[in-house]
């Protein structure tokens, strides 16, 4: 069996068109995962018991709203349309959600910790996708700041949303 040539990081090159490429494909899948998110925070707005935690998920949805606004926008700077992609990760993370949130025999403070809990994680995967998106725009000659704006506020929820959760499971002194 021939032996396949291992190559370094440094050793691959990208033609433009295929950076391009993987740009718009990761476009599509945060512009899309954030279509479906919408849906997911109004749900879980429902389920979350304290007025603090409503709150916080509704700036979220708010935030999210903005952000495929800002995401139109860029879509529309670089002369390209959504295309419609599955987001399976997403679903299937907003899916474990909800259904630990609403089994059966847990008290309204721990379905509160359950959503936080995936809150974070889903902003965790958002900031991921921001990140590369930054990486892969400046590499193919776009603007990279245009997408600082829904990166940072990616960021400002995680950490919101990090700091609901310790306050949920910090004793009192």
């Amino acid at each position: 069996m021939p032996r396949i040539s291992e190559q370094n990081p440094e050793d691959v090159k990208f033609e433009n068109v295929h950076l391009k490429r993987i740009f718009l494909e990761h476009l599509n899948s945060i512009y899309f995962g954030k279509k479906h998110l919408i849906d997911f925070f109004e749900e879980i707005k429902e389920l979350a018991s304290l007025a603090y935690l409503k709150e916080a998920v509704q700036e979220c949805h708010e935030a999210t709203q903005k952000q495929l606004t800002h995401l139109d926008s860029i879509y529309s700077a670089i002369n390209e349309t959504p295309s419609k992609t599955t987001v399976l990760g997403i679903k299937a993370m907003t899916l474990e959600a909800y259904i630990s949130a609403i089994k059966t025999g847990k008290t309204a403070m721990e379905r509160d910790v359950f959503i936080v809990f995936y809150v974070q994680i889903i902003e965790g995967i958002e900031i991921t996708y921001f990140d590369v998106l930054r990486n892969l725009a400046k590499t193919i000659g776009y603007s990279n700041t245009f997408i600082n704006k829904p990166f940072n506020l990616a960021v400002k929820n995680k950490l919101a949303f990090e700091a609901i959760y310790k306050a949920y499971i910090t004793e009192p002194a």
